[in-house]
């Protein structure tokens, strides 16, 4: 079944994603949306976090529906993937993240990526990873709004990767093509540290 539904993928990349696996610390308007991009691009195993339960103000930018009102984002999530690519191995944990457990998050995957609305849990993962080395980072900064795609920005600081137009903020809005655009950017980059690493770049 995997083969046939990435068909249409380069077989030597599929092979290379078959193995690899991330973690995707929120599980919002970034994070359902990352999670379930790159399962359909045939990630192997996903790692998810977040301690927030669905409502009416999430339908308009993040994957879900009105069945899952009340529910656990993540566990939500891991069924919706399941349900959809049943290669990918979703691993969906209930938690709020904190300097008390990211050590042992940490220990999942090398490669994880920021999903979060508050600056303050930005902050947390950003200097946690930052030099870090061994482990690579991806983070977004400016997705709210209706903002052009030309303002969108890749920046690297050591082992983290930014993107976003890092100047619009939530009281502009969030709007699913905006933020879709950065939530696409981020698993975009996540595919190309997989597939630099397994080829030695």
């Amino acid at each position: 079944m995997r083969d046939e539904i990435l068909k249409r993928q380069d077989p030597e990349i599929n092979e290379i994603l078959k193995n690899a696996k991330v973690s995707i610390l929120g599980c919002g308007g970034l994070g359902s949306n990352i999670a379930m991009v790159l399962a359909r691009c045939g990630l192997g195993e996903i790692h998810i976090y977040d301690y927030d339960q669905v409502e009416l103000s999430n339908l308009n930018r993040q994957n879900y529906d009105q069945n899952d009102l009340g529910k656990s984002k993540v566990i939500q999530t891991k069924k919706k993937i399941e349900a959809s690519l049943p290669y990918t191995k979703v691993y969906a944990k209930e938690v709020l993240i904190g300097k008390e457990n990211l050590d042992q998050i940490s220990e999942k995957t090398d490669i994880f990526i920021e999903a979060f609305d508050k600056k303050e849990m930005k902050s947390l993962v950003f200097e946690y990873f930052l030099g870090r080395y061994d482990k690579k980072l991806i983070m977004a900064s400016g997705l709210s709004g209706l903002g052009d795609f030309s303002d969108i920005k890749v920046k690297k600081i050591e082992n983290v990767t930014m993107v976003g137009d890092f100047k619009s903020s939530p009281d502009q809005g969030l709007y699913a093509p905006y933020l879709g655009i950065v939530a696409n950017l981020e698993a975009l980059l996540a595919l190309k540290i997989i597939i630099g690493e397994r080829n030695g770049k």
